[in-house]
């Protein structure tokens, strides 16, 4: 939270929901990745980072890509004999965003959480979904539809606002992305609303830092 603001700042904001100080104190993104929960909190923004894990045995070690890590409800793809070592996450090049909805700001479980990467190296877009499928999961269709969009329209290059229809769709993509059920915390419905909500808010955000930042950078041109 306070050394990785820039370097990860999705990860950074996920970390400011996690439950109380001393809980964050004594916890860690292995404990997520380990428990392999749907609603963790750092799943979202780790995906849309697009971290890999660090697993080792006696065997040796092995990087697996998030994409891969989640494989069922509390599943994981470690093997019997294999703990997390590390966890690799590339510097952000772009802005990055997340977003959780809960009873209140922290010290809840989230009832649906939403992460966002542009990474302008690429010209891609990542996402990641928590709390609102059996594991988490990336908008893929999302994401290649904002990716288009983008490059189509030459926004990396002309730094305009994005029309409310692309930020529209994107955000109908992320809501169709999710399997979400009903339970004490929220209906499948109402998770499917808030995540298309979170989606046009984070684009939003995130797309006015890039278009920030490359003014910055046009003006010390």
């Amino acid at each position: 939270m306070e050394h990785l603001r820039a370097e990860l700042p999705g990860l950074a904001l996920a970390s400011h929901t996690v439950a109380s100080p001393q809980i964050r104190n004594r916890g860690g993104v292995g404990g997520n990745l380990g428990t392999a929960s749907p609603a963790g909190d750092a799943h979202p923004a780790l995906l849309a980072a697009g971290a890999e894990v660090e697993a080792e045995s006696v065997r040796g070690s092995r990087r697996i890509p998030i994409d891969a890590f989640y494989t069922g409800v509390k599943r994981n793809a470690l093997a019997p004999d294999e703990l997390i070592r590390a966890v690799h996450v590339k510097k952000a090049d772009g802005p990055q965003q997340y977003s959780k909805v809960g009873t209140r700001n922290a010290m809840v479980i989230a009832v649906c959480a939403f992460g966002l990467a542009l990474h302008p190296g690429t010209r891609t877009v990542r996402t990641g979904i928590g709390s609102a499928a059996p594991t988490p999961v990336r908008a893929r269709a999302a994401e290649e539809f904002l990716s288009a969009a983008l490059e189509e329209g030459g926004f990396w290059d002309n730094g305009k606002i994005i029309t409310p229809s692309v930020a529209k769709r994107f955000a109908d993509l992320c809501a169709g992305a999710c399997n979400p059920i009903d339970d004490v915390r929220g209906t499948a419905g109402y998770r499917r609303h808030a995540v298309g909500v979170m989606a046009r808010r984070t684009l939003t955000w995130t797309w006015e830092s890039y278009r920030g930042a490359r003014h910055l950078t046009e003006g010390a041109a």
